[in-house]
């Protein structure tokens, strides 16, 4: 019976071929050959094709994105004719409704959707003990927040398609002005 190039590359005992690596680490085969090229993931060359040992695949992790922090970011305090705002809102999700919101805010990534006019960032947390309830965060330089009517409509919005998963009649909403930041 023929060897398929597959077969032939995963009976190498102790190896596994660069599609193997790919599946079972969640990137593409070209990451993965990028990651060998770097001298990040070892490997060696069998019949003009990279394999990797399988130890290797699965002591792999991928970096974070961005650069590691060698110490913590020092305080500061915002320029006096800026104020920096902060929109919180605490918001339980629906008995049973953890995984459709996932996908609702899986939805709204992809369109990039409720932008809300004027904000500087974006938050949206859930607990990590009990996913029962989510914090919402919305981060405002004062002079960049539009009028009070373009903020409601906004909100209004958002709770609209969000209203089958988070029950926002019971909803904690509040502002905060920042003091100092990192």
């Amino acid at each position: 019976m023929p060897m398929t190039e597959d077969t032939e590359y995963l009976s190498i005992p102790g190896h596994v071929p660069v599609r193997k690596v790919a599946e079972t680490i969640g990137i593409s085969e070209d990451r993965v050959l990028q990651h060998i090229h770097s001298g990040r993931l070892p490997a060696s060359k069998v019949g003009g094709r990279y394999v990797i040992p399988k130890q290797a695949m699965e002591d792999f992790r991928r970096n974070p994105p961005g650069r590691t922090r060698k110490k913590p970011p020092p305080w500061r305090v915002h320029d006096s004719r800026i104020r920096l705002l902060i929109t919180e809102m605490r918001v339980p999700v629906r008995a049973g409704q953890g995984a459709l919101l996932e996908q609702k805010l899986q939805a709204v990534y992809e369109g990039q959707k409720h932008t809300f006019t004027g904000t500087a960032q974006r938050f949206v947390f859930k607990k990590t003990n009990t996913p029962d309830q989510v914090t919402i965060l919305l981060l405002w330089k004062d002079n960049e927040m539009p009028d009070e009517a373009t903020q409601q409509r906004e909100l209004a919005a958002f709770k609209a398609a969000f209203a089958d998963v988070l029950d926002w009649e019971t909803a904690e909403i509040s502002m905060h002005e920042g003091l100092i930041y990192t």
